[in-house]
Parts: structure tokens; C-alpha cells; sequence
């Protein structure tokens, strides 16, 4: 409802007017009573949370109310108040010092009207006076104004109760019925209450977080950007939290705190993306991804509703706890884990292996993602998506490259089911392979892919892509050594290995998943996606085999180190990282990945100028 400030008379208008700058500007509001001020009802020097922190007023301003006795609702309301405008900003140019009490012309302007303007755009009221104060600019030298009409002011008064109930003659004869009204048609209470106290006022940071929330709240913006405190401080995910509904010239926005952190505060509509990441699954949410990271080098702590990457801290998700949001118009918010290198792989070291179906090297990238997907299922029109998907990577040639160099037939190649008992193909498993066969049409050289999904325990969907390499089927007289002896000739490059796991890394997060989502992507996340890098021998000393080879009989780890010992032990590594990485990006980590790996393994690096 809007106020009738026609009550209020020309002398309640403004000290009301007074009382709002005060409220609104600050306390560097200096207010002049009765009597000749020089068309001034108060005046403000300094830096200002005004119109809003990121753009201040900073310098000296003028603030002036304008009350009009009988409003008329119609046009003749903004042409009174043109005209009184017009009259101020005639004075204030005129020649001499009249007007000029402490030697300057104000850089800053308010006029406060209980006149209502419209705001239609190019002929309302609002543009018109806008027009009016603008032309006159560059005379004054203003670097800024504002109207705050009759729509503005109830608003303000909405933001700052305790102005409006210093100010009893807001109160009329219609809101009088209506409470009337209300009292006469209510149910019966058990006792009679003859006064309506006002609700409790909440403090920022209130309670037990004054001394980091208001911080934040004065110099984010205050009430006139936040309004007052919706409620106390309640624990949230990692931290603390405390709502507020927006004030006249901001929007609804929530103030939060880690534990030893400053506070920092966020537009609802952020909190909310937060909140709804994971999709409200248990430890989802700003528990699962954390609440934002206080940047301490940026003087303004809010994140408005237009920030589209913002750094989180804090949450229980990732190998740290840290990530970001991205936010994009138009698009489901999306989570990123902070990409971390680790030395804990073996989770799917031996997934997928066969007793019966021996080779000799393995090269592994396997994946698990967690998402918060109900209904899943693999279908054919999935599986149709993978695979066109696939050919447009370059897994495919890695195998053909490695065909072409050991004289294999690669010709008519294609990606096939790998049968049961290695592998399965239903509504949630799928499993497929690319083949070079060599001697005696024995596989030499394959790509193989395995993906299953979530059963009721867990919410990880898993891949695998493997490179897998029989060096017997290439030259069957190898086959009676033991240990085998393969020739550095035929061993996997540093160029081959690098270009398996880059398109390995990008076919197990954004291809194998095709077959049972459109888009891994913009599923929601119910964790930070994993990936793990393995160079492992499927027949190594321990595994009682006719004979054994050491991974790095196989592979050229030469430009990483060399051995301190004949370690006959698999290589392996981890990294957290976030869905749909660009090429570039993947390329830089599976070498960060493989640096890491050689010094687990215990290789002496070599210094990069002798690589």
C-alpha cells in the first residue's frame, strides 16, 4: 500500500525527508533546522554507500524537499514539481554567492517530492525531470542527482521502519478500517491484546557474528542496498548465514561466513544456485561445494546476481574442498571441482580384467563421475550417440597409428561389442572395442571401453578406456622368453603415450557417458568427477604366469628418468578434475599427470633441458 504523505504537511514532509537522508546517506548527513538555509534541508560531504558501493558519490551534495498540499494524481503534479526544480536550479546558476552560504555549488543533488512520478520511459515524469536536472549539468557541475518521488520514499519507508514510525501521521483513515476490519472479522482469542507490538529486529551478524557480518554489510552497501536482517544467524553447510529482503536500491541478498574467514555477502538468486547444486541430494548443495572465497583484494564483498564465475572454499566435495561456480544467462549452473593431482590411484586398477584373455601391456584411464541422475539406463539410440561421437575423436587413430607402425592390417576396423564373458551390454553396462590382429589372428593392438552405471548404492557412474598391446602377436618368437624381451623398437613412445591419455581423458568424461546421457555436462553433479592414469602389465612377476615383462619394458619413460632400480611394480596417478576440460588444458595436466607418476615411481627426473 502506498502512503498518503499529503498528511504530513509541509514542515512533518521534511524533517521526514531529513530523517530518510540520514538513514539512507549515513551519518555524514549534516540537517538544518528552521529558517533561511540557503535552499537546503540538509547537506552530505565525503564518500557515500550511494547510489550503491561499486559507483559511491564522493564529494558535496544538497539534498531539498519539495511538498506539494493537494495531489492531483494527474499531469499537473509533475509540471508543479518541473517548475519548483526548474526554480532551485536557476538559483543555484544565477550569478553571485546568494545561494553559495559555504563558498561552493553542490556536486551532488536529491530533490524529495511527495509528488508520484511515472515511469514511462521518454514521456514519464521521471525522464522529464531527469531531462530538466541533466541540461543544466555541465553549468552547475553536478556529477550526480536523483529524484526521490512519492513511489520512492514509501519505499525507502518500507526499508527503514523505524522512520516510518516516528512519522504517525502516515497512518489513515483507510489503513484505520482496515486494522478495524481485521480485528472484528478474526477468530476468537483466549486473551484480549490491546496493543500489537512490532516484531524483533535482527542485527547483521546477530547472534555472535556482529563484528564480521556488519563489517561486511556497511561497507557492502547497508540497509539501503539490503534492508534489515530477516532472522538470526543459523549454521548452513560449512559456515553461517543470515538472510535479508533487499533495500530500495538493492536486491534480496544473503550474508555468509566460514570459519576463521571474513564475511562476504551474495544476491539471493547466487545462494540459490548454490543451494541447488546437487539437486538436493544429502551433502549437496553449499555443505557439498562450499560457500564463496572471500577475495580480500576486492574493497566491495558482495557478489551480485550478474557475477558469472565465482571461487567457492569449504565444501566437502574435491580433493580440497575448493572449486567455482559458473554462471551463465539462459544456462543451468554448472560446478567445477579445483583440478588436484594425487598419488591414491587403484580404486579400478583391476576392474575389468580378464582371467582367461591375457596380454601384455595395459594402459588405463578410467573415470568416475558422480551425478545426481534418477532413471538411468543405457538405450540404442545412447549407444548410436557414443559411437558418432567417437569417431569424431582421435582414440581411433591412436590404435591405427600403433597398427600402421608394427605392420598391422588396420584396414575395416571398427568399433564392436566386446562379447560376454569380458564384457556386457544391457541397459547398464556397455562395453566395446577397436582390433589390429596379428600373428595367427590373435589380437595385437586394442582400444577397449567399459561404462557401468549406479546401482542403489552409489551415484558413480564408471569408465574405462584401455590400450591394450599383445607384443607376441606381433612377433611370436618373443613368446618364449621369460622374462620377455621386447625390443625398444616396438616399445610405446612418450608422443603415443601422451596422445592415448589426452583423447582417453576427454572419451571416458564426455563419450562413454553419451551412451545413457545427453549431456554429462548439465547433469547435476553429486561429487567431483575423478580420473585415473595406469601403465600396468597384465603379466607381471607375482601373477604365476608362463611368462612375465615390467612396464617399463614397454613403454619409453626414458625422457622423464631413468630407474633407481629394476622396480617391476605398476605406474599409476590421479587427478579431480571437472567435466568437458578443453583440449588444451587436458593436454597440460596428463603431462603434469605423467611428471608425477614417474616421481611415485621413483624415476630420477631429469631437468627439462635434457628432456
Amino acid at each position: 500500500m502506498v502512503d498518503d504523505l499529503s498528511g504530513l504537511g509541509p514542515q512533518g514532509f521534511e524533517r521526514l525527508s531529513q530523517a530518510l537522508a540520514v538513514r539512507v546517506l549515513g551519518p555524514g548527513v549534516e540537517v538544518f533546522g528552521e529558517g533561511p538555509d540557503g535552499g537546503r534541508e540538509a547537506t552530505f560531504r565525503g564518500r557515500l554507500p550511494y547510489p550503491n558501493p561499486i559507483e559511491p558519490w564522493d564529494g558535496y551534495g544538497v539534498l531539498q524537499a519539495k511538498y506539494k498540499a493537494k495531489i492531483m494524481g494527474t499531469g499537473s503534479d509533475t509540471a508543479w514539481l518541473r517548475q519548483q526544480v526548474s526554480a532551485e536550479l536557476k538559483a543555484w546558476s544565477a550569478s553571485g554567492k546568494k545561494r553559495v552560504l559555504d563558498g561552493r555549488l553542490p556536486e551532488y543533488l536529491i530533490f524529495v517530492t511527495n509528488v508520484s512520478l511515472s515511469a514511462v520511459p521518454g514521456k514519464g515524469g521521471k525522464d522529464q525531470i531527469d531531462a530538466l536536472i541533466r541540461s543544466y549539468a555541465t553549468a552547475l557541475g553536478l556529477k550526480g542527482w536523483a529524484v526521490w518521488d512519492g513511489i520512492t520514499v514509501c519505499t525507502l519507508l518500507d526499508s527503514y521502519p523505524d522512520v516510518r514510525r516516528a512519522f504517525r501521521a502516515l497512518i489513515t483513515p483507510n489503513e484505520v478500517l482496515a486494522a478495524m476490519h481485521d480485528r472484528l472479522t478474526a477468530p476468537p482469542v483466549p486473551s484480549r491484546v490491546d496493543v500489537v507490538l512490532p516484531g524483533p529486529q535482527y542485527r547483521p551478524g546477530q547472534p555472535g557474528h556482529e563484528a564480521t557480518f556488519q563489517t561486511a554489510y556497511d561497507v557492502a552497501g547497508g540497509a539501503g542496498r539490503f534492508g534489515e536482517a530477516m532472522g538470526e544467524v543459523q549454521e548452513a553447510g560449512p559456515g553461517w548465514v543470515q538472510h535479508f529482503p533487499g533495500g530500495p536500491y538493492g536486491e534480496p541478498a544473503v550474508l555468509v561466513e566460514l570459519p576463521g574467514k571474513p564475511a562476504s555477502v551474495l544476491a539471493r538468486t547466487v545462494w540459490d544456485d548454490l543451494q541447488a547444486i546437487g539437486g538436493g541430494l544429502p551433502n549437496s548443495g553449499t555443505i557439498g561445494i562450499g560457500f564463496p572465497a572471500v577475495n580480500r583484494a576486492d574493497p566491495d564483498p558482495f557478489i551480485g546476481s550478474d557475477r558469472q564465475e565465482i571461487e567457492l572454499e569449504g565444501g566437502q566435495w574435491g580433493r580440497r574442498g575448493r572449486g567455482r561456480l559458473i554462471r551463465r544467462p539462459g544456462k543451468t549452473p554448472v560446478w567445477q571441482p579445483e583440478i588436484v593431482l594425487d598419488s591414491e590411484a587403484s580404486r579400478d586398477k583391476d576392474s575389468w580384467t580378464s582371467l582367461s584373455d591375457k596380454r601384455d601391456l595395459r594402459l588405463r584411464l578410467a573415470g568416475r563421475i558422480p551425478l545426481a541422475v534418477e532413471d538411468w539406463g543405457i538405450t540404442d539410440r545412447g549407444r548410436a550417440k557414443m559411437l558418432t561421437a567417437l569417431q569424431k575423436t582421435g582414440l581411433g587413430e591412436v590404435c591405427r597409428h600403433l597398427a600402421d607402425r608394427y605392420g598391422l592390417d588396420a584396414a575395416g576396423m571398427e568399433w564392436q561389442e566386446i562379447d560376454e564373458p569380458d564384457g556386457h551390454n544391457n541397459s547398464r553396462f556397455s562395453a566395446y572395442h577397436l582390433t589390429a590382429t596379428g600373428a595367427e589372428g590373435r589380437p595385437a593392438v586394442s582400444i577397449c571401453l567399459y561404462m557401468v552405471l549406479p546401482d542403489g548404492y552409489t551415484k558413480e557412474l564408471r569408465t574405462v578406456v584401455d590400450l591394450r598391446i599383445d607384443f607376441t602377436a606381433l612377433a611370436p618368437a618373443m613368446a618364449s622368453n621369460a622374462p620377455l624381451l621386447i625390443p625398444v623398437t616396438l616399445r610405446v613412445s612418450m608422443a603415443e603415450l601422451i596422445e592415448f591419455f589426452i583423447q582417453a581423458w576427454r572419451v571416458a568424461t564426455m563419450v562413454v557417458p553419451l551412451a545413457a546421457l545427453d549431456d554429462p555436462i548439465s547433469a547435476q553433479p553429486a561429487g567431483a568427477p575423478r580420473v585415473e592414469l595406469y601403465i600396468q602389465s597384465e603379466r607381471p612377476e607375482y601373477a604365476g604366469t608362463d611368462r612375465t615383462v615390467r612396464p617399463l619394458d614397454m613403454v619409453d619413460l626414458s625422457s622423464l628418468g631413468v630407474p633407481r632400480s629394476s622396480q617391476s611394480r605398476d605406474l599409476s596417478v590421479a587427478a579431480t578434475a571437472p567435466l568437458g576440460l578443453s583440449g588444451e588444458d587436458v593436454d597440460r595436466w596428463v603431462r603434469q599427470a605423467l611428471d608425477r607418476m614417474a616421481a611415485d615411481f621413483g624415476l630420477v627426473v631429469r631437468p627439462p633441458s635434457v628432456r
